[in-house]
């Protein structure tokens, strides 16, 4: 029997409510492949059409009541058109990372469309080397019931042979699927190492009730508004006045096995060297002796106990950057001292949320960072690092070689976010910036890179 429409949780509500003026709610990635004659648009879109039935939400839209006299529910859309959400363009020459970003800044700027299930795929061709991008894009209410189980959860293959996924038992109707017993019937096929640790993350994911995935976001989210409350105010920056309507988009990136040994032999983890590299960002970009306090940053960290073998259990915290301190090496041990407190507390603990085997970001990562919002100024920009998969992963063939997270602004006036992705080797970040931005978020990428550089350097 078909299901009822669905009600938006608190966490829904919430990413609906802050989208106004020029608020745009929508997270997302560049992911970047090597060129195939088989990855094209038809090819994404054949994919998503077998694969589409363990994710029901992206066929599900808003309905609205007349009058706006009850909170709007997911409803199956009955109009669906896969194709509409699947998009194709070309980069212009040369097609380097200035082009894609620019795009993206460009699609992040767009609201997705509330009477269709809110999420887009943009594939991208015209970039240098004959390689592809997936641009994706999706609304935070999207998260709640879906928890690990994204887009890109059922779009990759572990290996270049793509995966066998039963087809359902019948033809996609209005209707809410069983995704449970999908997912069972997959893991119960012989996937190689690879692919089990893949569904593995799915299944889990589904192993709770949408409301329990609701119960749990919620509660994170209010740990967060409390911890928000309960610090002093951040100061005042150039990343917080308020939004403009449009976006920048920037990209960087690192080799993970550089940092994890500088942050190893500064005291720290790999997570410490990133934020490091991040404060050497804004000290280079601001004017840092005028700063009455160091300028704050929420970050997720791993709460992760020794007992827990399978996924990472995350919380998330709010960070003093020391931009005062010169030494990139001493940046490394305060931030390791600090993260160290911080995660150990028992409130911290309490609202971790558990994310899957492969390592994949989940959408309710970030939805926990969106919430942090309010009238009180917790924090100046988001630094959004989550563990990815160290295993390279495929499209049609052609093999993931950068993924660059999109992380929201914060509504209550953060002009600028940091996306951190570690995946097969590299370190990739996505700085997304208001267009207002001074400096521009592609000088803050530049910083980036050259604090990046000052860490993992000989004299570092």
């Amino acid at each position: 029997m078909p299901d009822g429409p669905l009600a938006l949780s608190a966490a829904d509500r919430a990413s609906l409510a802050a989208e106004r003026g020029p608020v745009n709610m929508a997270v997302g990635a560049a992911l970047v492949f090597e060129g195939g004659p088989s990855l094209t648009r038809d090819a994404v879109v054949s994919r998503l059409a077998a694969r589409l039935h363990l994710i029901p939400r992206y066929r599900q839209r808003l309905e609205e009541t007349p009058l706006g006299v009850a909170q709007p529910t997911w409803v199956d859309d009955r109009s669906f058109e896969l194709e509409w959400h699947v998009r194709q363009a070309t980069l212009p020459p040369p097609g380097g990372d200035a082009e894609l970003a620019a795009y993206v800044a460009h699609e992040m700027s767009r609201r997705l469309d509330r009477g269709r299930p809110l999420w887009e795929l943009h594939v991208v061709g015209g970039l240098a080397g004959e390689r592809v991008a997936v641009v994706t894009k999706m609304h935070h209410a999207m998260v709640d019931g879906v928890a690990a189980v994204d887009v890109g959860t059922v779009l990759l293959d572990p290996t270049a042979q793509p995966m066998e996924v039963p087809p359902p038992d019948r033809p996609w109707q209005p209707e809410a699927p069983d995704r449970a017993r999908h997912l069972a019937r997959l893991v119960g096929t012989p996937f190689a190492r690879g692919q089990r640790l893949l569904m593995d993350t799915a299944t889990r994911a589904l192993e709770s009730s949408p409301r329990r995935a609701a119960d749990d976001l919620r509660a994170a989210g209010d740990l967060v508004l409390e911890l928000a409350r309960a610090r002093p105010q951040a100061p005042m920056t150039p990343l917080n006045l308020p939004l403009s309507p449009n976006r920048r988009f920037a990209l960087a990136r690192a080799d993970l096995s550089a940092l994890k040994a500088a942050g190893k032999a500064a005291g720290g983890t790999v997570n410490d060297a990133i934020l490091a590299a991040v404060t050497g960002m804004l000290a280079r970009c601001m004017a840092v002796d005028g700063l009455a306090r160091a300028p704050v940053a929420l970050v997720p960290v791993s709460v992760r106990s020794d007992a827990e073998e399978l996924g990472n259990r995350i919380s998330t915290v709010f960070v003093d950057l020391p931009v005062h301190e010169p030494d990139p090496r001493r940046r490394v041990r305060e931030l390791a001292a600090a993260t160290r407190v911080l995660k150990d507390s028992s409130a911290v603990r309490a609202g971790a949320l558990l994310v899957g085997a492969t390592g994949w970001a989940p959408p309710a990562i970030s939805s926990v960072l969106a919430r942090a919002m309010g009238g009180v100024r917790a924090l100046n920009l988001v630094v959004s690092n989550v563990p990815g998969p160290q295993q390279p992963f495929y499209l049609a063939g052609s093999r993931l070689l950068e993924a660059f997270p999109v992380v929201p602004l914060n509504p209550a006036g953060q002009r600028l976010s940091v996306g951190v992705l570690s995946y097969d080797g590299g370190v990739f970040f996505g700085l997304l910036g208001d267009r207002e931005l001074d400096p521009p978020v592609e000088r803050m990428a530049a910083a980036l890179g050259e604090a990046l550089e000052e860490l993992v350097g000989p004299d570092a």
